[in-house]
């Protein structure tokens, strides 16, 4: 966890930071809840957990494969062009969108829409998120373990700026000002690339394991492919409305999470659950996990 969590923490600093213990040692915990997958890797992932190898085995099994993601940060400031005129008239003309024609450009929301945002007014902050297919290439590319060693590679906030940052702002910004982009439909105008303002801070972020496959999607799925063990799909399906996506499996109770009451071991999540992907889904999944583990506790108090 904390700096050994993060993907361009130098590895010396993990080593440094990693105490080698175990999540299951005498802490005094009642029980663990696990909802980051990515606890079930070995401990060449930062997120290993170092769990029991058998509950981890179960957990790689229930998710079968994954959608990576990269997502990008940037922030606008109304004022100022790139060419150091006035914006003041700028303004996009929409909170969020999805783009279904875009290679690299999935989805884009504005942080200044949500409530309570603490953004100063004059500046304007979009999130852009990568599609599946994007994100697979540039792993495939960059992988995020050393093919021979099998050590984790950090991705440095060098590369991940230059490449994926910059690929999601350059794709969000031509679908604003290109005639075949989002506001090329007639109902808008689209912006002229000269009035673009200017781009004044901007993050990116490698989500490996962002979101599970649809259930539909095996081990015989064209779109499957594996990298490095990790097995990767970006089949698509609707992610909307959430609904019963695989027949729940007999060991696992409500059949949205894993457990083992024996050593009071959970995984839930949206990669757990046997829902659509997603928000939904994930809260479904924590929703029963919360009630075995407290049905667990009383029955084990009733019997003390």
């Amino acid at each position: 966890d904390g700096m050994a969590a993060y993907h361009h923490t130098p590895n010396k600093v993990v080593h440094e930071l990693n105490q080698e213990d175990n999540i299951l040692q005498e802490y005094g915990y009642d029980a663990v809840l696990l909802t980051d997958v990515s606890s079930s890797f070995g401990k060449w992932h930062r997120a290993s957990a170092g769990v029991p190898e058998d509950f981890a085995s179960r957990v790689r099994e229930r998710v079968g494969s994954r959608v990576p993601l990269f997502t990008a940060m940037i922030a606008f400031d109304k004022n100022e062009t790139d060419d150091g005129s006035s914006s003041s008239s700028y303004n996009i003309p929409f909170d969020a969108a999805s783009f279904d024609n875009n290679d690299t450009l999935w989805f884009a929301a504005k942080t200044n829409s949500k409530l309570e945002n603490n953004i100063n007014p004059q500046k304007e902050c979009w999130t852009l998120v990568s599609t599946p297919d994007y994100a697979l290439k540039k792993i495939e590319e960059t992988p995020m373990q050393n093919p021979k060693t099998g050590e984790f590679i950090p991705q440095s906030k060098d590369y991940l700026l230059s490449v994926p940052g910059t690929d999601l702002k350059n794709a969000f910004l031509k679908e604003l000002s290109s005639k075949d982009g989002i506001l090329g439909d007639g109902n808008h105008s689209i912006m002229n690339p000269d009035d673009m303002p200017k781009v004044i801070h901007m993050d990116a972020q490698r989500w490996g394991s962002a979101m599970p496959s649809h259930r539909h999607l095996d081990e015989s799925s064209d779109t499957r492919r594996v990298v490095c063990g990790v097995p990767y799909d970006i089949g698509k399906a609707p992610l909307a409305p959430t609904k019963l996506e695989r027949k729940q499996k007999s060991d696992v109770t409500g059949g949205n999470f894993l457990s083992d009451e024996s050593l009071m071991l959970y995984q839930a999540g949206d990669m757990m659950s046997s829902y659509t992907p997603g928000f939904e889904s994930a809260s479904l999944s924590g929703m029963d996990a919360a009630e075995s583990i407290l049905n667990a506790l009383y029955e084990r108090n009733s019997l003390v």
